[in-house]
């Protein structure tokens, strides 16, 4: 029974220590790390490294992690160890009696063994060469501070640190600080030592070991000079004044844009793996440093890191994109410096339509924040979503009230971690913006929102148009419905005058005037495509006969006399306007808006494509004929263009091919063919019946029954040429003289507006 007993109490043991936290009852103030031996044959690691900590409760058990490396002695000063256990990556050490909360303590492990490496991360050896890279992709939890050295292995514990490295005589030891001296330790060793007087997490502390050179320079910054430094390989150190030419002007931007720089230098050194934020020393691949500029973008980014990352850390690793999303907007907003405003917006651009196309798989619906690890290092789900959110945050906020709160932001989490609940409140706190909204809708809502406006009315009031415009807000992948919503909305003039305007609203539908300059003849949302927003976006100025393609639209024009402007946006939702015809589905899934602007003259022919892949909610089956409906803007109804279909094309698959291309909205939709044909159609058939068609002065449209409604007849360019109400009628007669030659529309509208019956009519 004492045995029973004995045994349940062992296991119960193990399993409130299985439960603990590394070092949840110690605060870890400094590590003094000692890689004593390095054996390039057999790939081990012999270390020693002294942590000083502050009891923050009654401690008699301390948990740190080691990964692979084997402890051969546990000891301390301020404390007495009665013994030590490892199991997996937890090294236990127990006290013979407590420490009480508050008092300190330093403990002294010796320890070695083979190191831990993956896919990418942990300590790798490179030939002669060998470095740690502070994270791992596959581990969970990624931090791999413990593949090095013991250590209480989070983002919240933050120490100091002096680093020794020894090793021969032919090589160099590269750490993150301030370098402190090179010992000779008579034997053909020598013992390297650096500091990091700064708080940083164990994942951020570095080393390198090789044949190393170093290129130096020194950066003014705003508050005091800073040494650059890059180590590279010597058949490479030729090649590194051509490839940091910029890394100046970078870090003044940073400054900048983000405050004075918080750690020691910049430096760079060169791995096998890379590339990794290490503070003060940035592991880089050898491509960044080829001599050209093709990798700068890992330079900018990982440099941000020092801020975004280093200085204030995620809390946890599920929001990651708090270090890597915003290091990846850096890393693309410095080019508005360095290459001009023009250049990043191109940049930005391609990322915001490729995130809003990859967040638009239901696959993809998931929040930013609260990752799960096997996503926290996802290039789209964290870094170019976070990026694409940041830059929309930026724009929400305006670029001036985004940049000076996160200098606050910076200062008020300096050496310290944050949450993006923090993050939103800081925000908020310093610009005087309200950000809740904006964190609810981009931030822990799935999926992404869909901003869109259109133009109903306009009206002249004196030197100035009123613009009524309806917009509208859905939530592409979640049930939120966003507060706070604001958009930029673009006005094109007649004589291509460009005039934004910003609207605000809450929830899903809002309808809002804006005075504008000129009558516009369109409106673009979001025109230099800079929001996630629920669409893909591209502007094109054709200067020459050529042919444009983008989001299943391809655009041509010939016969130029000068330049021709157009915008198309491809919007990841359903037209919000259905007309209701009977066995006609349009699209849930996508419908574009066009902004056509001539220089001069040109002939511009649309082509729009539809497959079952892009259009498969609504073509299905040989039954579903493919049509394109089109309206001007949201005075008129959806209603069928005149096209021509593209040799080869089939119910599977095909292209659209519109003359003359007007200004408006498209969307692809498709007949039922097998219910057209049925008897149930003869008499829906019924509701509009007209003759004769062609006609050429004169047209009768009679229905079943008497009704009240009105008919419609609506041009190629989607404009209205005929209206007539009526009432208890059962047809009516319309005059088609003076009317355009070529194909229109007719409309039968019930008296609720609901759309009843459209025909086409031929005028000759």
């Amino acid at each position: 029974m004492k045995q029973l007993l004995l045994s349940l109490a062992l296991l119960l043991s193990f399993s409130l220590m299985q439960a603990q936290t590394a070092g949840e009852n110690i605060d870890v103030t400094h590590y003094a790390i000692h890689v004593n031996e390095l054996n390039f044959t057999n790939q081990t690691l012999q270390g020693e490294t002294f942590i000083d900590f502050t009891a923050t409760a009654n401690v008699q058990q301390i948990l740190l992690e080691l990964k692979y490396l084997e402890v051969a002695s546990v000891t301390a000063t301020g404390a007495t160890v009665s013994g030590f256990s490892q199991d997996g990556d937890f090294l236990t050490i127990n006290l013979a009696s407590p420490l009480a909360s508050g008092n300190t303590a330093t403990l002294d492990i010796v320890y070695g063994g083979n190191t831990f490496s993956e896919t990418w991360g942990g300590v790798e050896w490179w030939g002669d060469y060998v470095y740690n890279l502070g994270v791992g992709f596959d581990s969970q939890p990624h931090n791999l501070g413990k593949s090095w050295f013991p250590c209480v292995d989070n983002f919240t514990d933050k120490a100091t640190y002096d680093v020794f490295v020894t090793t021969t005589n032919d090589k160099k030891a590269i750490c993150g600080g301030n370098f402190v001296e090179t010992i000779d330790n008579g034997n053909g060793t020598s013992t390297w030592h650096w500091n990091t007087p700064q708080e940083i997490a164990t994942y951020h502390i570095s080393f390198a070991v090789g044949d190393y050179e170093v290129w130096e320079d020194v950066y003014h910054g705003i508050e005091r000079d800073i040494p650059i430094t890059v180590y590279a390989k010597p058949s490479q150190i030729n090649n590194v004044p051509a490839s940091m030419v910029h890394v100046k002007e970078i870090a003044a931007f940073f400054e900048e844009s983000m405050g004075a720089y918080p750690f020691n230098r910049i430096g760079y050194v060169v791995t096998g793996k890379g590339c990794m934020e290490h503070t003060d020393n940035i592991a880089i691949v050898p491509s960044v440093v080829d001599g050209t500029l093709a990798g700068e973008e890992y330079i900018a980014h990982e440099l941000s890191h020092m801020w975004s990352g280093n200085l204030v850390t995620c809390a946890e690793a599920g929001d990651m994109w708090l270090n890597e999303g915003f290091a990846q907007f850096w890393g693309a907003f410095y080019e508005s410096a360095v290459y001009g405003e023009e250049h990043f917006q191109n940049t930005i651009s391609g990322k915001v339509n490729s995130i809003n196309a990859w967040c638009n798989s239901p696959a993809n619906w998931m929040p930013l924040n609260n990752m799960p690890l096997d996503m926290t290092y996802n290039t789209n789900a964290i870094y170019e979503r976070g990026a694409v959110i940041v830059n929309t945050m930026m724009n929400y906020m305006g670029r001036e009230n985004f940049l000076a709160a996160m200098r606050q932001y910076f200062q008020e989490y300096a050496y310290q971690t944050a949450t993006s609940e923090q993050l939103c409140e800081a925000l908020t706190q310093y610009s005087g913006i309200d950000m809740h909204g904006f964190f609810d809708t981009y931030v822990y809502s799935s999926g992404m929102p869909h901003l869109y406006a259109v133009i109903k009315s306009v009206e002249q009031v004196g030197e100035w148009y009123d613009v009524t415009l309806e917009h509208r807000y859905q939530h592409i992948g979640d049930t939120h419905i966003g507060q706070h919503n604001a958009y930029e909305l673009t006005f094109i003039g007649p004589d291509f005058q460009l005039e934004t305007a910003r609207v605000v609203w809450d929830g899903l539908n809002y309808e809002a005037t804006c005075s504008v300059g000129f009558e516009p003849v369109g409106v673009i949302g979001d025109f230099n495509n800079n929001w996630l927003d629920g669409k893909t976006q591209k502007n094109f100025m054709l200067k020459s006969s050529s042919q444009q393609n983008f989001a299943n639209f391809k655009v041509e024009a010939t016969s130029f006399t000068d330049s021709v402007f157009v915008a198309v946006e491809n919007h990841f939702v359903g037209p919000y306007d259905d007309p209701l015809v009977p066995y006609l589905t349009l699209s849930s899934q996508h419908f574009w808006t066009i902004n056509r602007y001539d220089f001069g003259e040109a002939q511009v022919t649309g082509m729009f494509d539809y497959t079952t892949s892009t259009d498969g909610d609504i073509i299905q089956t040989a039954n579903d004929s493919a049509t394109l409906l089109y309206r001007r803007d949201a005075s008129e109804a959806w209603h069928e263009i005149a096209y021509t279909v593209y040799a080869g094309s089939t119910w599977k698959h095909g292209r659209f091919i519109v003359d003359n291309l007007p200004s408006g909205e498209y969307t692809i939709a498709a007949w039922d063919k097998e219910a057209l044909g049925t008897e149930e159609q003869h008499q829906a058939g019924m509701m509009l019946q007209m003759y004769p068609n062609p006609s050429a002065d004169m047209i009768r449209l009679t229905w079943d029954e008497p009704a009240d409604g009105m008919i419609r007849i609506i041009g190629m360019d989607g404009r209205e040429l005929r209206r007539a109400i009526f009432r208890k009628a059962e047809g009516v007669s319309l005059s088609t003289a003076g009317l355009p030659k070529g194909y229109c529309t007719v409309m039968r509208l019930g008296k609720d507006g609901t759309v009843l019956a459209t025909e086409k009519l031929i005028i000759k």
